[in-house]
């Protein structure tokens, strides 16, 4: 989905996410990311500026591990790797390509051949539609 940001700076992401929380993540290659959160307080005891006697009336009410980040797909692992996979460099990238083709050179290959054999969806498609439109 494509989202214009408007001459003010902001993007509408639409009713249904409204009064959600998100953790906003810029990139120096200028990638935005927004990760949805749920803020679970830290705070424990009484309020800082409550007089001695007051209750803990400021504590947190369920267990951290109650909540998760999003939908639940951005485990703690993955986000972990993720991170990992930011601070790889150029040819760190390089070789993990390198490693992934070089793994799958059959299936690649056969794709390719396929390919050439029967076209790919887009032209089969669009021969289909100028098919259909010369009727």
């Amino acid at each position: 989905m494509l989202k214009e940001v408007g001459a003010s700076g902001q993007i509408s992401l639409g009713k249904k996410y409204a009064g959600q929380l998100f953790d906003v993540v810029f990139y120096p290659d200028g990638r935005v990311e927004m990760v949805p959160m749920k803020v679970v307080p830290t705070v424990q005891g009484a309020a800082p500026d409550a007089p001695p006697s007051a209750s803990p009336a400021h504590s947190v009410q369920q267990e951290a591990a109650a909540y998760r980040v999003g939908d639940g797909w951005l485990t703690p692992e993955r986000l972990a790797a993720r991170k990992a996979a930011y601070a790889r460099t150029p040819e760190e990238i390089e070789s993990a390509r390198n490693q992934w083709e070089a793994e799958n050179k059959d299936a690649i290959e056969a794709m390719n051949a396929r390919m050439a054999k029967i076209g790919s969806m887009g032209k089969r498609i669009h021969e289909w539609r100028k098919a259909k439109a010369g009727r």
